[in-house]
C-alpha cells in the first residue's frame, strides 16, 4: 500500500505535468462532434412549486427577510470588499431563484437593481466584474487571488438566477463577458496561479462555463473552455478508483470542500458529452465522500487544512469540520445523479439529511448562516458578513422547492416530503399535486390530487431507508400496494380530479458509534438519529450508560415532538440538531456503561 506522503507526491507530479498542458493548450480535450449528450431522466422543477407551512417555509421566509434586510443596509466587511462579485452574486442567487416560486416585489426590486448595475459598468468589450482587470492574471497567495475563480463564478451564479427569474439582460450580461474571457490571454490559466501551483478556490472556476453552456445563452464554447482549461484527467483518474487519498490530498489548492465542485462539474460534462470517463468519475467520488467524509447527519468532514490533515475516515470533531458549504455541494452533487437517476432512492436521502441537519440548523431565527456546523460544545457563531458559506448556503435556501420533486415525462417525483403544493402539464392538462404533512415531526402524508380531467399517469414515491418495515400506500383509502424502504413505490393509474395517497414513514432510533480521530478514553462515541434526524444531547457530554441500552431511557417529551427525556438523568434531553442554537450540547456524547 502507498504511503501518504508517497501518494501525495505521485498525484502532485501527475498534477503537475498536466497543468503544464492546459496552460500552454496542449491538452486533449473531446470537441462538439465527439459529445452524446446524456440528458436527465427526470428534471427538476423550474417553477410552479409553493411551500406550504411548516419547516422548509419558515427558513424559506427567513432568508427573505435576510435578503432584503441586507440589500437595504448593505454589510461593510472584509468579504464583501475583497470579493465583491460574490456579494452581489448572493443578492442576485438568492432574489433571482426566490422568485421562481412565485412574483414578489421586493426580490424582483433586488434583481433589477443589480442586473442593472453591472450591466452600466461593463465595458465595451464585455469585462463586467467589480474590479481592474489585472486581477485575472495569476498571482501570489492572497485574498485577492480569489477573484479570478471564486468571485467571478459567485456573480455568474447570482446572474443565471437572475435570468432565470426572467430578466433578460442578466443573460446578455454573461454572454459578453464569457466571450471576453474566452479570448482573454487568461483563459488557459485560470486554474493555475504560483501558490501549490494553482489560485484559490482554482475548482469554483469550472461551474463558471458549465452554467454558461446550459442557459439559454449557452453555446458550443462554454464546453469546451471547461473541457480545455479545467478538467483534470490525473483527479478523475484517482476517483474511477474511488480512492479516498485522492481528496485529502488533492494537490492543487489546499484540500477542502471546495473540490467537490469538480465532482459536481464532472456530471455536467457527462450530461454534456455521454462520456463514461465522467460518470465513472463521479460514481467514485460520491463513494469517497460517502465512505469517507460525510459526518452521521450530512455535515462533509473537510476543510482548509494543510495536505494530510483529514484523511480517509478521519472524521474530526474538534478542527475545523462540517463548512455549510460542503453540504451544499453534496446535496447539489447527489440532486445531479438525482435527476440523472431518478429511481435511485440513496441520491434523495442525502439531499434530505443536508436539508434537515445542516441548513435548517446553519440558520437562525433572522436568516444569517453559520460557517461550520459543529457537532460538539457549541455551534459556531451566526454571521452576516458574506462568508463563503452565505454565498452557497443562501441561494440554497431560495432553491428548496426544485428538491422535494421530479418531473419525467411519464409523471411525477416525490422526493421529499415537506408541506407543499406543484403543479405543471401532464399529457396536456394541467395538474397540482398537494403534499400535507408536519414532517418531520410525524411520518403521516397525504398526497391530493387536483386536475383539469382524467391524466393517465405514474406518481413514484420515495420510501426511505430508514423507513421501520413496509409502507402501506392508500389509494383513495384502499390500500394498493406496499412499498419497500430505500426505493420509489410506483403508483400508475388514470388519475381524477380529488384522487388521494396517504400512507405513513415510520421511524425509529440509529445508534451509529464514532469511528473517527477525536476518540475518548472513557468510553465510545455515539450519534444519534430519529429517521432521518440527527439529534443532540443537552445537559451532558456523556452517559453512564451502555449503547444498547440507551434507547430503552428514551421518553417522549408531552407536546415536544422529535424531543425526548433520558430517563434517570433529568438534566438530559435529546432534540434534534436544527433546534440547538446557543447551548451546549454534543451530537456524539460518551456512553460510558458496559
Amino acid at each position: 500500500m502507498i504511503s501518504p506522503s508517497d501518494y501525495y507526491r505521485t498525484i502532485g507530479a501527475a498534477a503537475a505535468l498536466e497543468m503544464k498542458s492546459i496552460i500552454d493548450g496542449t491538452k486533449p480535450f473531446l470537441g462538439p462532434e465527439d459529445w452524446k449528450p446524456a440528458a436527465f431522466s427526470a428534471d427538476a422543477p423550474r417553477g410552479g412549486v409553493v411551500l406550504l407551512p411548516g419547516l422548509l417555509q419558515d427558513a424559506f421566509a427567513r432568508n427573505i427577510a435576510c435578503l432584503n434586510a441586507t440589500f437595504a443596509e448593505p454589510i461593510d466587511t472584509d468579504w464583501v470588499k475583497k470579493l465583491p462579485a460574490s456579494s452581489e452574486g448572493r443578492l442576485l442567487a438568492g432574489a433571482g431563484h426566490s422568485l421562481r416560486w412565485g412574483e414578489r416585489q421586493d426580490m424582483r426590486a433586488i434583481v433589477d437593481a443589480l442586473v442593472e448595475a453591472v450591466r452600466t459598468r461593463q465595458g465595451s468589450d464585455g469585462y463586467c466584474l467589480p474590479y481592474d482587470v489585472s486581477f485575472m492574471a495569476p498571482q501570489t497567495e492572497n485574498w485577492t487571488d480569489e477573484r479570478r475563480n471564486y468571485d467571478r463564478v459567485g456573480l455568474t451564479r447570482g446572474l443565471i438566477a437572475a435570468g432565470l427569474s426572467g430578466n433578460r439582460d442578466a443573460y446578455q450580461i454573461l454572454r459578453r463577458f464569457y466571450d471576453w474571457l474566452y479570448q482573454s490571454p487568461y483563459a488557459l490559466s485560470l486554474l493555475a496561479g504560483s501558490f501549490m501551483g494553482s489560485a484559490h478556490n482554482c475548482n469554483n472556476g469550472h461551474e463558471g462555463s458549465l452554467l454558461m453552456y446550459f442557459s439559454p445563452v449557452g453555446t458550443p464554447e462554454d464546453l469546451v473552455a471547461a473541457e480545455r482549461g479545467f478538467v483534470q484527467d490525473f483527479f478523475i483518474e484517482e476517483a474511477r478508483k474511488a480512492e479516498p487519498l485522492s481528496l485529502g490530498f488533492y494537490p492543487l489548492h489546499t484540500p477542502h470542500s471546495y473540490v467537490l465542485l469538480a465532482f459536481q462539474a464532472w456530471l455536467d460534462h457527462y450530461r454534456a458529452t455521454g462520456a463514461a470517463k465522467y460518470l465513472e468519475a463521479s460514481l467514485g467520488a460520491w463513494k469517497i465522500i460517502h465512505d469517507y467524509y460525510e459526518h452521521v447527519g450530512g455535515t462533509i468532514a473537510i476543510c482548509e487544512e494543510g495536505p494530510g490533515t483529514y484523511l480517509p475516515g478521519s472524521y474530526l470533531l474538534h478542527k475545523h469540520t462540517g463548512e455549510t458549504c460542503g453540504s451544499v455541494f453534496w446535496a447539489d452533487f447527489n440532486h445531479r445523479f438525482l435527476q440523472l437517476f431518478p429511481d435511485e432512492e440513496r441520491y434523495a436521502g442525502e439531499i434530505e439529511k443536508v436539508i434537515l441537519n445542516v441548513i435548517l440548523a446553519c440558520q437562525d431565527s433572522v436568516g444569517h448562516i453559520r460557517y461550520h456546523n459543529h457537532l460538539v460544545d457549541r455551534k459556531d457563531r451566526l454571521q452576516c458578513a458574506n462568508t463563503c458559506c452565505e454565498v452557497m448556503g443562501v441561494p440554497f435556501i431560495a432553491r428548496l422547492p426544485q428538491y422535494l420533486y421530479s418531473i419525467a415525462a411519464d409523471g411525477l417525483y416525490v422526493n421529499l416530503f415537506a408541506a407543499s403544493t406543484i403543479t405543471w402539464r401532464q399529457a396536456g392538462r394541467s395538474v397540482t399535486v398537494t403534499t400535507l404533512t408536519s414532517f418531520p415531526k410525524d411520518g403521516k402524508v397525504d398526497l391530493r390530487l387536483a386536475t383539469t380531467g382524467p391524466v393517465t399517469m405514474k406518481l413514484r414515491i420515495r420510501i426511505p431507508s430508514w423507513v421501520v418495515g413496509g409502507v402501506d400506500m392508500l389509494v383513495n383509502g384502499a390500500r394498493i400496494t406496499t412499498g419497500r424502504p430505500g426505493t420509489f413505490v410506483l403508483l400508475e393509474r388514470t388519475w381524477a380530479d380529488g384522487d388521494r395517497v396517504s400512507f405513513e414513514l415510520h421511524m425509529a432510533f440509529r445508534l451509529t458509534r464514532y469511528a473517527g480521530a477525536d476518540q475518548d478514553e472513557n468510553g465510545d462515541r455515539y450519534a444519534l438519529e430519529y429517521g432521518p434526524v440527527l439529534m443532540a444531547l443537552l445537559g451532558a457530554t456523556g452517559l453512564d450508560l451502555a449503547a444498547d441500552g440507551l434507547l430503552s431511557r428514551l421518553m417522549p417529551r408531552e407536546g415536544r415532538p422529535l424531543e425526548f427525556d433520558v430517563a434517570g438523568r433529568p438534566e438530559c434531553t435529546y432534540l434534534p440538531y436544527w433546534q440547538v442554537q446557543e447551548e451546549p450540547f454534543t451530537c456524539f456524547p460518551v456512553l460510558k456503561g458496559k
